[in-house]
């Protein structure tokens, strides 16, 4: 299992260095949802999160998989699936 708390921080920066401004640092609590009811985004938004996590850790593990659940991605979720490798 990967370091979870280097790869908290790491999707946290993603978000940060995305849209910058748009997130307090502590507003990105793990339960909250990355879609409409939590952080905001929109499924192209949600995509892009995906695609660059998956890339920034060389993972095996891929954006897909999370996306195929259908349901709705939290960030701790997020964190949970490139953690797990």
């Amino acid at each position: 299992m990967a370091d979870r708390l280097l790869i908290a921080s790491a999707v946290r920066a993603v978000l940060l260095d995305r849209w910058p401004g748009r997130f307090a640092g502590d507003a990105l609590q793990e339960h909250l949802s990355l879609g409409d009811e939590g952080l905001g985004l929109d499924s192209i938004d949600i995509v892009e999160v995906l695609f660059a996590c998956e890339e920034q850790f060389a993972s095996s593990r891929s954006a897909e998989e999370l996306l195929a659940t259908g349901a709705p991605i939290t960030l701790g979720g997020l964190i949970d699936h490139f953690a797990a490798e």
